[in-house]
């Protein structure tokens, strides 16, 4: 009776932190203004992508390969751009409390801290998956416009690569979310994001030493770019795949270890 009694309360504190950290997250100013601007960059990388494919596919260079392009790879590339914008859409859940001193009373109405941490993560990941492949459909639909008859409307290419696109960025999300539990600052959680999604991953994968390419698809960034550009050098997707929510896994058990350890 009390081992069932004490399972109906952790569930009850679970669901009340849950929902709390929903209506954190939506009466913080920032979190529009994220949304805002990402899908206006996202709109104008898309509208960029379609007129250069128009105008690289009506003036092709000698030996170039024209076709059409699928309209879901500009949901891909602008992704692969502006993913740090996202990334920055979850660590701020997390760093902006530390910043304000709000994270004291979040611990204080939460007392199981593992449990705040799974809030976070579980009210993030269903966000974080629609965001994402709102994103995709914009700068797909721009881009598609654009690049007129060049572009390919293929319905199950473009719904593989928006849910493509939508799951890698909620991993990205959550991993960004775990980090900022360890590091905590809003700036070297950024810094440390953008470094892993975006610059070691491009740095290192253009070097011509092959065990730097091979850490380069090791890394989080590299191995998401691997999976959403399908490609198989040096690994499958299906092994990105795995390596991206190890990533994810990883950046979020840490981060729920240190918050349990370490005072706020």
């Amino acid at each position: 009776m009390t081992t069932a009694t004490v399972t109906l309360r952790s569930r009850s504190r679970v669901g009340d932190a849950v929902r709390s950290e929903w209506t954190k997250l939506w009466t913080v100013r920032s979190s529009g203004l994220n949304i805002l601007s990402a899908l206006i960059l996202t709109g104008l990388l898309g509208l960029q992508f379609g007129l250069g494919t128009a105008y690289d596919m009506d003036h092709p260079e000698p030996g170039q390969a024209v076709g059409p392009q699928p309209v879901g790879e500009f949901g891909i590339s602008a992704v692969l751009i502006l993913q740090v914008i996202v990334a920055a859409f979850a660590l701020l859940t997390v760093t902006s409390e530390y910043a304000t001193g709000s994270i004291r009373s979040t611990l204080q109405w939460t007392p199981v801290r593992r449990n705040v941490v799974q809030a976070k993560a579980g009210v993030l990941t269903p966000v974080l998956f629609a965001y994402g492949l709102v994103m995709a459909t914009v700068a797909a639909l721009a881009g598609g416009l654009l690049a007129g008859r060049w572009a390919d409307w293929d319905a199950r290419t473009l719904v593989i690569d928006l849910l493509s696109v939508a799951f890698y960025l909620t991993a990205a999300g959550l991993f960004a979310l775990g980090i900022a539990w360890i590091i905590r600052s809003t700036a070297g959680t950024l810094t440390a994001a953008f470094l892993l999604l975006m610059v070691l991953p491009l740095m290192l994968g253009q070097s011509g030493l092959r065990w730097l390419v091979w850490i380069a698809a090791l890394l989080p960034g590299g191995a998401g770019q691997n999976f959403l550009t399908n490609t198989t050098d040096p690994i499958s997707p299906t092994l990105s795949v795995v390596v991206l929510l190890a990533w994810v896994a990883a950046a979020l058990v840490l981060g729920s270890r240190i918050l349990s350890r370490r005072d706020a």
